[in-house]
């Protein structure tokens, strides 16, 4: 099938860079300086492209893993392609599981929005800012191409942030009779409190399927580029009776909500806690917290954003009758 392609290597930052960029999707990721870099040509035209890297240790994995991202295609042939040279072209290195669409790890994007269901037609607007956005045909693309699925995720809506959960006071005296303490972020102290979410996404996520690492400047480059959404009070930090911060959530208001008039609903995408306070109820207090202030600034709906299948996310959002938002795939070769 990749007879009709020409098949260019390179590095992001060489000449050839201006091929695998005019293939970006509506909301580009960049692609760090150096990274490699396919792109199929057809007839002279770029019609196909990805990134590929790998990672010595991914959590959950065995040995080196190979890394196929910043995926574009424009048909299926293509993909096929792209797909096939970038899985062939990491094991000639050795590495015999490679996973995708993943753009260099978990802390960037990551995942296929699947096909909608029937369940998952009708919201307005059909996605969220900080959402996985691709055609439907990529997941097709991709099992075209001999991938399987590694791991599946949702995202969930909560049509009534107004309402609390059945459990709610109970689970706000457990946090209480703890010790806890639940605050919003102080924006005067940004860098400081930037570096408590730093420390604390490191040991609540150092478990979390196929995760790695971030150094500091590239976690605060990420949160600096939402500052323009934050509000401290959807922004919560918990302490623990000692003053040390064991917990924090994130949510925010949707953008593509407010900028065309539709109802605010709000996103809720980072959950995080220390494990040393897991099991006591606060992740699921701070949650409430959060439903109630989206509430009270007029929020019609908050979604709990990309959640792993098998996570206790999922269970904590069905405290509040969620419904399927959307679903997502990560996809694997293994070799």
């Amino acid at each position: 099938m990749s007879a009709a392609f020409d098949l260019r290597r390179f590095r992001h930052g060489e000449t050839d860079s201006a091929a695998f960029d005019v293939l970006a999707g509506p909301v580009p990721e960049p692609v760090p300086a150096g990274t490699d870099c396919l792109v199929a040509e057809r007839a002279g035209a770029p019609v196909g492209r990805c990134s590929l890297q790998a990672a010595q240790s991914l959590h959950g994995t065995e040995g080196p893993t190979g890394m196929i991202g910043h995926f574009e295609a424009r048909d299926l042939e293509a993909a096929v392609a792209v797909l096939e040279a970038a899985v062939a072209d990491l094991g000639e290195r050795g590495l015999r599981h490679v996973l995708g669409p993943i753009n260099g790890s978990t802390w960037a994007r990551y995942r296929l929005a699947l096909p909608r269901e029937a369940e998952e037609q009708g919201f307005d607007p059909p996605v969220f800012a900080g959402e996985p956005t691709n055609p439907d045909a990529y997941p097709a693309y991709f099992t075209a191409a001999g991938a399987a699925i590694a791991a599946r995720y949702e995202s969930r809506i909560d049509a009534t942030p107004g309402e609390p959960a059945d459990d709610a006071d109970a689970l706000a005296a457990r946090a209480r009779d703890a010790g806890f303490r639940v605050r919003p972020l102080e924006l005067a102290r940004f860098e400081a409190e930037l570096t408590t979410l730093y420390e604390l996404s490191l040991a609540s996520f150092a478990g979390n399927l196929f995760y790695s690492p971030i150094g500091w400047l590239a976690f605060r480059e990420q949160y600096e580029r939402l500052r323009g959404l934050l509000d401290p009070e959807l922004v919560l930090i918990a302490e623990a009776g000692d003053g040390a911060p064991v917990a924090f959530q994130f949510a925010y208001v949707d953008p593509m909500c407010t900028a065309t008039g539709r109802p605010p609903r709000a996103i809720v995408k980072t959950v995080a806690t220390a494990p040393a306070a897991r099991g006591m109820g606060l992740a699921g207090h701070m949650l409430d917290l959060l439903r109630e202030r989206a509430a009270a600034r007029g929020a019609t709906s908050v979604i709990h954003a990309l959640m792993h299948v098998a996570n206790f996310s999922m269970k904590m959002s069905s405290r509040h009758r969620t419904r399927v938002f959307r679903r997502y795939a990560l996809y694997e070769w293994r070799q």
